[in-house]
């Protein structure tokens, strides 16, 4: 099975570099600040980039407030109109409202699955147990909340039939239940968020005043956390703190027999992929045949 690749951003001028690289799909839209969300405008522009070079497009939406669903209305209004188009979705409050686009389909986010291996501190604690409880834990601790079926009918009966998935290697073979319980999985590369907030962390150390004027500060930069003493070293970027994992080209082959074979990559500062040439790089080294 051949892997494809997409490439997910929130800026203009790295969508540009996409579309002109070997990615199959480009992502455009904000997965976890709603201040960054797209104006109208933007929006329509990166959907005619894209379309324009015949990618396959998706929008991408955070978990929102009352006032940014209503702008988020009118973005669905927009694709509704342009045929059929998938929008992640972060919010249960966008899922119910996506009924009214009947041309808009649901790509359950991130941040409406449930995964207690994102966790950094599990690899510093020695369970304190017996070797059989610690097994009987670990396997819990690498499922996520879609390896229960009820979950599963819960979202599919909402019209969710793809799902976002981290790239945590020792949960891969938990994912396979996912595809087995009909569910088409996307696997993020590199990052996997393991803490978020609503009020930005990057704003409030470089001082911005308000999250509404905020100059968008992670657009160009991200920050490197260290704790030596428990070797731990993660990446705050906006509002989110993520832990970093180079993919191995075996370890995409790997998904392959899960029948996985969909990842997308995020173009920002805290993964250092800004370009086209970087973006072919990146597939070239992992791609599997």
């Amino acid at each position: 099975m051949r892997s494809t690749f997409s490439a997910q951003t929130d800026s203009l001028s790295m969508l540009k570099e996409a579309v002109k690289s070997n990615c199959t799909g480009i992502r455009y839209g904000i997965e976890f600040c709603e201040w960054k969300l797209p104006n109208q405008k933007a929006l329509e522009d990166a959907y005619n980039l894209i379309n324009h070079k015949n990618k396959d497009f998706t929008y991408i939406t955070p978990r929102v407030s009352d006032n940014s669903l209503e702008k988020i209305r009118g973005h669905l209004d927009f694709l509704n109109k342009m045929g059929k188009n998938s929008v992640v979705v972060n919010d249960l409050s966008i899922i119910n409202i996506l009924e009214q686009y009947p041309n808009v389909k649901p790509i359950l986010g991130r941040q409406l699955i449930y995964t207690p291996a994102r966790c950094p501190w599990k690899q510093t604690t020695e369970y304190q147990v017996s070797f059989l409880t610690r097994r009987r834990v670990e396997k819990i601790f690498h499922m996520t909340n879609l390896n229960y079926e009820p979950t599963i009918r819960f979202f599919q009966n909402l019209g969710v039939n793809h799902v976002d998935i981290d790239w945590i290697p020792v949960c891969f073979q938990n994912y396979a239940f996912l595809v087995k319980n009909g569910l088409n999985v996307f696997v993020h590369l590199h990052l996997i968020p393991v803490t978020i907030t609503r009020r930005c962390h990057t704003a409030r150390f470089l001082k911005e005043n308000e999250l509404e004027d905020c100059s968008k500060p992670c657009q160009t930069r991200a920050f490197l956390l260290k704790q030596d003493i428990i070797n731990v070293h993660l990446t705050l970027h906006g509002n989110t703190v993520f832990k970093y994992i180079e993919p191995t080209r075996e370890e995409v082959k790997n998904l392959s027999k899960y029948n996985i074979s969909n990842f997308i990559f995020t173009m920002n500062p805290a993964t250092k992929i800004e370009n086209q040439y970087q973006i072919n790089a990146l597939i070239d080294n992992l791609q599997n045949t």
